[in-house]
């Protein structure tokens, strides 16, 4: 009985010199030794630069959506952000997120891609296309970059589109961005 006693004892004395508690090692863990994870996406549309930091994307707000993040449904992982000039998104049609590229072409039919100031963005003739590759996926983070050649929809009332590929996607890449499950 006096071992139990002095064992607990040590236990607690020990745990007492922890600078900091068991939960809070683990979250810090997950954040890459307790620093604060920052996700970007940046990108150029016609030229245009498009740039999106979040600090501390591990614990963003989701209400109404999550300003940049990828969230896993069943059978694809939605990979969007909320920038100052409209929405971006790219859909993953996997069940399983893997390393690699993704590729969307007008031929599979219409696809929205990108919202810039409020004009929708999509692969919807034969010659456009979205490439996407993940180039990283660590610590529940991924990495990668993408372009493209889109076309705008001028009327959706009407779904009346605008020029095939006028819509040039270049120098895109997004980093860290945490994958939600």
């Amino acid at each position: 009985m006096r071992f139990y006693i002095i064992a607990l004892l040590m236990a607690i004395f020990l745990s007492s010199c922890l600078k900091q508690s068991i939960p809070d090692a683990m979250l810090d863990s997950k954040n890459s030794g307790g620093g604060k994870v920052t996700a970007t996406l940046n990108y150029k549309i016609n030229g245009n630069a498009v740039n999106l930091s979040v600090t501390d994307a591990d614990n963003q707000i989701t209400l109404p959506y999550y300003t940049l993040g990828c969230s896993k449904y069943p059978g694809y992982y939605n990979l969007s952000a909320i920038t100052s000039s409209g929405e971006t998104t790219f859909s993953f049609y996997t069940d399983t997120l893997t390393l690699g590229n993704y590729k969307y072409l007008g031929t599979y039919g219409d696809m929205f891609f990108i919202d810039n100031n409020n004009t929708a963005e999509y692969v919807h003739a034969p010659s456009d296309s979205m490439s996407v590759n993940i180039t990283s996926y660590n610590n529940g983070h991924i990495s990668g970059n993408f372009s493209g050649a889109l076309t705008p929809m001028i009327d959706p009332n009407n779904n009346i589109f605008g020029d095939p590929g006028s819509v040039l996607i270049t120098n895109g890449s997004f980093e860290n961005v945490p994958v939600y499950y």
